[in-house]
């Protein structure tokens, strides 16, 4: 090989070239220098150019080729202001000047305008190099000029710039995320997340974790790849997990940084929160998805009609709806209007045959008559698509279910309506947002007081609303709230009636009405007028509250025996009463029973036995024992209740405690019999007085000295026995003189014995002295004291009893008494005896004895008295 050495086309043509003509002369008369230079030029890989001599004659290279375009292979040889006489301009002139001084220059950013191959030009930046090249004897002989077309990275920065000023723009105006990601991705440098995502203000390395969802995350790398391959933008749309655990869409794009060098910085980019268009977009897909199901699995048959030839198409589900076998084919349109009612027939006719616009919808019913499908009706939908409205699509679907349900609605709605008018109470429906009434029964006027056509006009709730008295209206709207959450309610409200402006009660009772999603859509009610119901109610109340009273006040107890069931109910009075703590046992005829005196028990269940045979009241007073063996008597009425069989099912009665009463009723009758025999007694004193007096006075006037004071003795008795209700203590030896000085001066047979001051109970002192009385007056009339040598001899004295209670011990003793032979009655009634051994136990819990002695009465009387029994 001859030199220049070097491979490729342009070498070739160097080599090949006629130099001769030129002012280089042929190759072999060239300088070492000159060869030298073009033996690298033409080994450069860059496009490279060699001008030489004093006319600049141009070599260049295979790389240069691209440059030269159409120039070439003209351009070799010729001097580079002929070749480039376009471009060859001052500038460049100045810079091959300075070059040919010594010194290498260069120009950046020069545009070139270039013939492309379809014969356009097109703008190509370069940036230029110039390097002397010196001959043997050092003196500048050429330029090596190496070019680098850097039009792709103008462009690319240029870009860059307008991106990052929009990017500007939008970061100040706009609502676009903003995000700064390092060179490498590596790292999230910041973060605008626009309340999307939450603000990073230093960078982090976790933010893939953070933020993209594990499912895009491949994606994410994907697209962060592509990108720094480019380097070029990263564009993605993708998934992000937001603050409060939801997930949205984010579109996201961003641009290369580039440094000084041309290196990539950093990344900036935006995203803007396409989650509203993502779920539309899946709105759509699962729309046109169960558009699919529905035509697969849902019963629908899809069609096609030609109109200019009337054939029909369809799929298996059309023609098996028609009841016809299935077929690819298309089919005369008389074959499925013959198997169609003539109503039918003349709806599908009547559309057909008139003018059809470009997207026009249909709708109808079709009633099949003929065929395997008879009887069954058919809903058929379609458009005109397109501008040809010949052609027509649509689906087919069965709806003789819908329509017996629909029938059967409308039979129901009219049972409704039916009911609503006939009904007493006010039947009605209202929307759940706005609480607009959507249908109010005409009883709606008779409760409210309001025609229909005044409760719909205007704002329906706030005019309902003004008719509730202000106090309720709370518990209404609370009431409402309620419903609205999902809630059956009953409220009890107070109206003004708008006729006559009395205030009525009214009870409603509301209930949601869900949509086929679960939401409550309406508010049905019932709304009845309970003013009547109300006013017994509370007069009911009041009688109950009385009644409580009385049976709390007057301690009535009260029982409710179920007979058929064995339940018994007590009131809690009635516990008591019988002595159990409320609660202690389980009531029942059998605890009752239990608490009855064995004595009473056999006359109680004979009662209760013939009350429940003979159908009358039962009533009964018995006594009852109390756990700690206290007696008391107790009063009881009731009566049963019996079936259409004549059956005891229930009886109800009530129990009241008389003991006081029957304490009382016997301290009475003891009372009664005691002033009968007293006024006899102190009648049969004052006769034996009289007699006395009268045997032993001479004549009138001393009988009236004698028998005078002895009545008046007898009178300080009885003041004494007045003086019970006083506050001071009756003494034992007081009540004693007060009775001896009655017998005037048959006292002076009588000898007392015992100690001053005994004070006696106040409850004691009258029986006491009645029981003293009638001894005294037996002793006067038959006794000691009217028997010539009687003597009386009285003594007593205190001592404590068990309990330590002071205990007066009273001993009278008769003698000198002639009595009655043996077997014959004793002189007297007996009616002070039955006194001192019956009343005196009974009433005062005293011990007594009373004995008929050979010589005369015997009596020891022992009773309590006061603790301060010595005053």
């Amino acid at each position: 090989m001859t030199r220049p050495f070097g491979t490729g086309d342009m070498a070739d043509r160097i080599r090949a070239f006629d130099w001769s003509a030129t002012a280089l002369g042929a190759i072999g008369g060239w300088p070492s220098e000159l060869v030298t230079t073009v033996e690298t030029m033409l080994a450069m890989p860059r496009p490279a150019t060699l001008l030489w001599g004093d006319t600049l004659l141009q070599l260049y290279n295979d790389a240069y080729v691209e440059i030269a375009r159409e120039r070439h292979p003209a351009l070799l040889g010729t001097p580079v202001a002929e070749g480039w006489s376009d471009i060859y301009d001052q500038a460049v002139a100045e810079r091959l000047a300075t070059v040919r001084a010594g010194q290498a220059v260069s120009l950046t950013g020069r545009e070139v305008a270039v013939r492309a191959a379809d014969g356009r030009f097109e703008r190509r930046t370069f940036d230029i190099i110039w390097l002397p090249v010196r001959d043997a004897r050092g003196v500048v002989a050429g330029a090596l000029q190496q070019l680098v077309e850097v039009t792709d990275h103008r462009r690319a920065t240029a870009q860059l710039r307008d991106s990052e000023a929009q990017l500007r723009m939008m970061a100040t105006t706009g609502s676009h995320m903003l995000f700064r990601m390092s060179a490498d991705w590596h790292q999230l440098l910041r973060l605008d997340g626009r309340g999307m995502l939450p603000d990073v203000a230093t960078p982090i390395d976790d933010w893939v974790e953070r933020f993209i969802p594990h499912e895009d995350r491949g994606a994410v790398f994907a697209a962060i790849a592509a990108a720094l391959d480019g380097p070029g933008m990263f564009e993605l749309e993708h998934r992000v997990r937001c603050p409060d655990g939801t997930i949205g869409w984010v579109a996201s794009r961003a641009l290369p940084v580039l440094d000084a060098a041309g290196r990539v910085a950093e990344w900036f980019g935006t995203g803007i929160d396409i989650t509203a268009r993502r779920t539309a977009a899946e709105v759509v897909r699962r729309s046109e998805e169960l558009r699919r199901i529905a035509l697969d699995g849902g019963g629908m048959g899809a069609w096609r009609v030609d109109l200019a030839t009337r054939e029909v198409r369809g799929d298996a589900r059309f023609f098996a709806l028609l009841g016809m076998p299935p077929g690819d084919a298309p089919r005369p349109a008389a074959d499925f209007l013959d198997r169609l009612s003539p109503q039918a027939r003349e709806t599908v006719n009547r559309f057909v045959t008139r003018r059809i616009l470009p997207g026009e919808e249909f709708d109808g019913e079709l009633e099949v008559v003929a065929g395997a499908t008879a009887g069954c009706w058919l809903r058929w939908r379609g458009r005109a698509d397109g501008p040809d409205t010949r052609i027509l699509h649509g689906v087919v679907f069965e709806v003789t279910g819908q329509r017996e349900a629909t029938e059967r609605l409308r039979e129901r709605e009219e049972l409704l309506r039916l009911f609503g008018d006939a009904s007493r109470d006010a039947l009605w429906i209202r929307d759940a947002r706005t609480l607009h009434w959507r249908y109010v029964t005409p009883a709606f006027r008779t409760i409210y007081g309001q025609p229909r056509r005044v409760v719909l006009s205007g704002d329906h709730y706030r005019n309902w609303l003004a008719l509730i008295v202000p106090e309720d209206r709370a518990a209404v709207e609370a009431a409402i709230a309620r419903v609205r959450g999902g809630e059956h309610v009953t409220v009890d409200y107070r109206i003004r009636f708008a006729p006559d402006g009395m205030t009525r009660w009214l009870r409603t009772t509301e209930f949601p009405i869900r949509d086929a999603g679960g939401q409550v859509v309406l508010i049905g009610g019932i709304t009845a007028d309970i003013t009547t119901s109300r006013h017994a109610r509370e007069a009911l109340t009041r009688s109950e509250e009385r009644l409580r009273s009385a049976v709390e006040i007057g301690r009535i107890g009260l029982w409710d025996w179920n007979v058929a069931s064995d339940e018994v109910h007590w009131s809690a009075e009635h516990f008591q009463l019988q002595g159990y703590p409320v609660g202690a046992v389980e009531p029942s005829y059998a605890a009752w029973l239990a608490r009855v005196h064995p004595d009473d028990r056999a006359e109680a269940e004979t009662r209760m036995a013939e009350a429940m045979r003979g159908g009358r009241p039962y009533a009964q007073e018995f006594r009852v024992v109390h756990p700690d063996g206290a007696i008391r008597w107790h009063s009881a009425r009731g009566r049963f209740f019996f079936d259409e069989a004549a059956q005891p099912v229930r009886m109800v009665g009530a129990i009241i405690d008389v003991t006081e009463r029957r304490v009382w009723a016997e301290r009475q009758q003891v009372l009664i019999a005691e002033l009968q025999h007293r006024t006899r007694n102190l009648i049969g004193v004052v006769q034996a007085l009289a007699d006395k007096s009268a045997r032993s006075s001479r004549d009138v006037p001393e009988f009236q000295q004698r028998f005078g004071d002895r009545l008046q003795a007898l009178v300080r008795v009885q003041a004494l026995l007045s003086r019970l209700s006083d506050d001071d203590r009756v003494t034992f030896d007081d009540l004693l003189d007060a009775e001896m000085a009655a017998l005037d001066g048959e006292a002076a047979a009588v000898v007392l014995d015992g100690p001053k001051g005994v004070r006696l109970r106040s409850s004691t002192v009258q029986t006491l002295a009645m029981a003293l009385h009638e001894l005294a007056t037996n002793a006067v009339k038959y006794g000691a004291l009217g028997a010539a040598g009687g003597r009386l001899s009285i003594s007593w004295t205190v001592a404590p009893g068990e309990d330590g209670t002071p205990w007066l011990h009273i001993d009278w003793h008769e003698t000198g008494v002639a009595m009655p032979p043996a077997g014959t009655a004793p002189l007297g009634s007996g009616e002070g005896r039955e006194l001192i051994e019956r009343a005196l136990p009974y009433q005062l819990g005293a011990q007594t004895s009373f004995a008929l002695g050979a010589d005369g009465v015997r009596c020891r009387i022992a009773i309590p008295v006061s603790r301060r029994a010595a005053a």
